[in-house]
């Protein structure tokens, strides 16, 4: 998420983001206006994540060339001008493969791992492209369709027609793509997409808390949610309890915090006096 002027940029992160938590999408936003800092996270763990990602593509990338296939790499960060540019002349010349094509459609923009020709026809000529992008995880997950979804969206809008498929190399298949048809996802992509623009089109803040979840494993905000729940006396941080069980108390808490009119507990719905009552309860 970026804004340039006046116009909010969003990627493929944004949108998975916003799958998986909309306080990230809050936070992610704020620092996007200018109100709040990036936070800036050293993780080995991720950092190993990340590298066995790019060896994972580049074995990938080894795996085609080896296959006698000619490879365009596109330089750079992120989706500038300049390889945009790059991207575009590649596509126009019916390159075989394009690794990391920058790929921009109004105000979204992302970087797809491998653009591979097939031969359908676009407005570049007798060809067109999919996408392939490679992923450690061995199943398929929502995230990875999403972003699939989003990349063959915005390569439809350069070649002037939809890929009909887009693929994911996952480890353990000798590299060999799994197929996924992009219509039979279009109506998922499409509500994720709509709900983050709303998300940050939207004039008045949210009010999404920072719920504990799997995302926050691996999110570069999870420090900032943990001290707002430790700030909050949040229910999550009480010994061994469920979700259904935290419902039940948050549903305490609204009804005795309504009855007595506290404004600041019923914001938080979880307040120490909430996490006690389900200690006594328990």
């Amino acid at each position: 998420m970026q804004k340039i002027g006046a116009t909010l940029n969003l990627n493929a992160g944004d949108l998975v983001g916003h799958l998986n938590c909309r306080y990230l999408t809050e936070l992610d936003l704020k620092v996007a206006n200018g109100e709040l800092e990036k936070p800036q996270v050293w993780d080995p763990v991720l950092e190993t994540l990340a590298e066995r990602g790019a060896l994972h593509e580049q074995g990938f990338i080894e795996h085609i060339k080896s296959g006698g296939l000619a490879v365009t790499v596109i330089d750079g960060v992120g989706a500038d001008r300049r390889s945009l540019v790059a991207t575009g002349d590649a596509m126009a010349r019916g390159d075989p493969i394009i690794v990391q094509g920058a790929l921009q459609a109004g105000r979204w923009n992302g970087r797809a791992d491998v653009l591979r020709r097939v031969e359908t026809p676009s407005h570049f000529g007798a060809w067109s492209y999919e996408v392939i992008d490679t992923k450690l995880a061995r199943e398929t997950k929502g995230n990875t369709v999403l972003q699939i979804s989003l990349y063959s969206d915005l390569l439809s809008e350069s070649q002037g027609v939809q890929p009909a498929s887009a693929y994911v190399v996952t480890p353990g298949t000798n590299y060999t793509p799994e197929s996924y048809q992009t219509a039979d996802y279009a109506a998922y992509y499409r509500h994720v997409r709509a709900s983050l623009e709303h998300s940050v089109s939207v004039t008045v803040a949210g009010h999404a808390y920072p719920e504990p979840i799997e995302h926050c494993e691996i999110c570069r905000w999870r420090r900032h949610c943990d001290d707002q729940r430790r700030a909050d006396d949040h229910m999550s941080l009480v010994a061994g309890i469920s979700k259904p069980d935290r419902r039940v108390g948050e549903t305490w808490c609204r009804e005795n915090c309504s009855a007595r009119n506290d404004a600041s507990a019923t914001s938080v719905v979880a307040g120490s006096g909430c996490r006690s009552k389900l200690r006594e309860d328990s």
